[in-house]
């Protein structure tokens, strides 16, 4: 049965389990990367790791870029029964994703010296550390890109499960090996880089293998307008590029701004909290990624059919399982902040950075109550194609208010408060969104796909002209 015939509760009750295991997993294995170089090389292997990560955050969001834009632009017009429209998708997507993973490999094999600099691998040691990292991603980038847009595109192809049992089987791959190369083989940092890139082909021949199977419906189609449907596409998709980005970007700001308001052991001890609420953040976020891309296809599906009391009881779901999360978490988070920090890092009693971390970690936590409903709202946006909407609300919520307050906040009102930063950034987010959410929920009301939220009379008019125009260019 597809997305616009079978019950609503079952069918995203199965893409959110689906969703739901390749965030946990995708979470544990980087955890684990982080707790077995920790652990084998000290702090310098910590360091090094930190220093690749913005490599990571970039070569994942173009994934998303072409993946979560590509995918919902398809699977709109296949709600609108038009497959041959949606596999042109797709096929410029696909070729989108080649083409920026060719440039990204050609400049890390080229400029990685000055890109791990850049990064902050200023110390020598530090940096030859990062490039025995650094050594097996410049092999295998293509999987990691490519990786993440087939697994954009398999949940959006009825195949959720099979991009989730990639992620398990890439994830188990990694830890597994992880443990073996690191701590028996005594590969160290290089072991934890050879384990992430076997990890990686696992995961992406088990994607493959879709291609493989009678229910797909993706496949390459002959192209017409392949610049103005590029451009669709990257519409679409760069408020997931936006909100994933941010995070590395916002990791840099806050770690400067520890470094310019304290020092000695005080500087250590903020900053060793603040890489625990790292972690924290990003396996809290990775849930809220997991509810919107859960419901991205079927939104997006039943949309461009013109169901839309099935987008509305998806929208209702949605929102549910992100205040469910959302209070689970913070009711923890808020509870036991000392044993959190205790899990990631060895510290004595009575020491400095267990007297910081109870008031840092729970001025921070409160911010959790209105996460998973803000990155919700931006899949949830780009599903109905409002993506101008979602890139303005993801530029708001991961660069300017909070880049903003990141600044102001401490000369104003001391330093203490910049931890109140991200609450007040996502309480402005959340009354945003929660206006464009009324505004657009009341407005579910018309029959054809893309006029379902026009903004106006106008706007109707222009679609249904592209629409005439069309009809009269395939007579």
């Amino acid at each position: 049965m597809s997305i616009t015939e079978a019950k609503p509760i079952q069918l995203f009750s199965k893409y959110l389990f689906a969703s739901f295991g390749s965030a946990i997993v995708m979470s544990i294995y980087s955890l684990v990367d982080a707790l077995c170089v920790g652990q084998y090389e000290g702090e310098v292997g910590g360091a090094a790791l930190a220093v690749v990560m913005p490599l990571w955050t970039i070569i994942f969001s173009l994934g998303l870029l072409f993946g979560i834009g590509g995918a919902t632009l398809m699977v709109e017009r296949r709600g609108r029964n038009e497959i041959q429209e949606g596999n042109i998708f797709y096929t410029v997507a696909f070729i989108g994703a080649v083409t920026i993973t060719g440039i990204l490999w050609i400049l890390i094999h080229c400029f990685e010296n000055p890109l791990l600099t850049f990064f902050g691998a200023s110390d020598s040691t530090v940096f030859a550390y990062a490039k025995k990292y650094t050594f097996w991603m410049k092999i295998s980038l293509p999987v990691f890109l490519l990786g993440q847009f087939f697994t954009c595109f398999l949940r959006n192809d009825n195949a959720p499960l099979r991009a989730t049992l990639a992620v398990i089987g890439g994830g188990i791959t990694n830890i597994i090996l992880d443990l073996t190369l690191v701590f028996v083989c005594k590969m160290g940092i290089s072991g934890a880089g050879l384990a992430t890139m076997i990890g990686q082909i696992v995961s992406f021949s088990i994607l493959c293998t879709h291609f493989f199977s009678k229910k797909r419906q993706i496949k390459f189609v002959k192209i017409k307008q392949f610049r103005r449907t590029l451009f669709q596409i990257i519409r679409v998709g760069i408020p997931s590029f936006v909100l994933d980005i941010a995070m590395g970007a916002l990791a840099i700001l806050f770690n400067n701004q520890i470094v310019n308001y304290t020092d000695g052991e005080e500087e250590t001890a903020t900053l060793a909290i603040y890489g625990v609420i790292c972690n924290i953040v990003a396996l809290v976020q990775s849930l809220g990624y997991a509810v919107g891309q859960a419901s991205q296809p079927l939104i997006s599906e039943n949309y461009g059919a013109g169901k839309m009391k099935r987008v509305k009881k998806f929208l209702k779901y949605g929102i549910l399982s992100c205040v469910c999360i959302s209070f689970i978490a913070v009711l923890f988070l808020e509870l036991f902040p000392k044993e959190i920090l205790c899990i990631f890092l060895n510290v004595e009693k009575g020491s400095l950075i267990l007297s910081l971390c109870n008031t840092i970690e729970r001025k921070y936590f409160l911010s959790f109550i209105f996460l998973c409903f803000n990155v919700f709202t931006t899949y949830y946006l780009q599903s109905i194609l409002k993506a101008q909407l979602a890139f303005i609300v993801s530029l708001l919520r991961g660069l300017v208010i909070s880049c903003t307050l990141l600044f102001v906040l401490p000369f104003v009102f001391g330093f203490s408060s910049i931890w109140y930063t991200m609450l007040i950034t996502e309480s402005i987010i959340f009354i945003i969104n929660g206006i464009l959410i009324l505004k657009t929920y009341q407005k579910l009301e018309y029959n054809k796909g893309s006029i379902g939220v026009a903004e106006d009379e106008k706007e109707k008019e222009e679609f249904n002209q592209i629409e005439t125009n069309s009809q009269k260019n395939e007579a």
